[in-house]
């Protein structure tokens, strides 16, 4: 990775301001640029952390602007691959990137409801933090995940009982109203389908996972709705000639999509 020969402040805040707006804050040298949400000390990493202590290939769909991905990266012994799905978000995650000499991340841009992750080979663990809640058919990623890995973090917004409205792949939940391309957090598509706790546990049981640990479960403190943190894990390993599953790779070995 070619690193920039210059970390001038007024040159990164005029090139943060071209790709910005941010969501994500990042640090060089002290001095802090982009967003306002500092991803330091994620509670999300230290669970999947936790969680998976062994992992040294990480899959991390819906990466945003990285702020996960170079807390992860903090461990030189990791190799992430970072998927996402908005070419702004890629744009910045990939200066920050360049500015904080992370060279163990690879970030790509890649539709998620278009594309399936088995494309990217497989991976001793998946962290799948704030994601889920952004797809018009959750279930579709979710039958994808034991294809690629035996481990799996999510962190996601899921519905409530009483909020549930229809039932959709055996899986009830109601349709959230995205906010649109002007949104560096919202999906893809203009609305998505928020399953149930029970459902998400169940599905994960389903596709192949052997024990489904609800890490946390926060009902009323967040202020989008409730939300889960889960660690799946399967029992056996899946091997690579099974029907639907990718021979192994590493992740430097992932197609290119954008």
């Amino acid at each position: 990775m070619r690193l920039p020969v210059s970390h001038n402040p007024r040159r990164i805040e005029r090139h943060a301001a071209r790709l910005g707006p941010w969501y994500t804050q990042f640090a060089v040298d002290g001095r802090t640029y982009g967003g306002a949400v500092c991803f330091d000390e994620d509670w999300r990493i230290a669970q999947f952390e936790s969680a998976f202590p062994a992992a040294r290939t990480i899959l991390e769909p819906g990466s945003c602007e990285g702020g996960q991905s170079f807390v992860l990266a903090r461990r030189p012994s990791l190799h992430i691959v970072a998927l996402e799905g908005r070419r702004a978000n890629i744009a910045r995650a990939r200066y920050a990137q360049r500015l904080l000499g992370v060279a163990n991340v690879r970030f790509i841009h890649v539709d998620l409801e278009a594309t399936r992750l088995r494309a990217f080979g497989r991976f001793d663990a998946v962290l799948c933090s704030g994601l889920l809640y952004h797809l018009p058919r959750p279930w579709e990623l979710l039958d994808q995940l034991r294809e690629v890995s035996d481990n799996v973090y999510i962190w996601t917004h899921y519905a409530a009982e009483d909020r549930v409205e229809t039932v959709i792949e055996g899986m009830p939940g109601h349709w959230y109203s995205e906010l649109g391309i002007a949104d560096p957090l919202s999906g893809l598509s203009p609305r998505s389908f928020w399953v149930t706790r029970d459902a998400l546990v169940e599905r994960l049981h389903r596709g192949g996972f052997d024990r489904v640990e609800i890490i946390q479960d926060d009902r009323s403190g967040h202020p989008n709705g409730p939300c889960v943190s889960v660690a799946a894990r399967a029992a056996t390993a899946r091997p690579a000639t099974e029907a639907g599953a990718a021979p192994a790779a590493r992740p430097a070995s992932a197609p290119r999509t954008g």
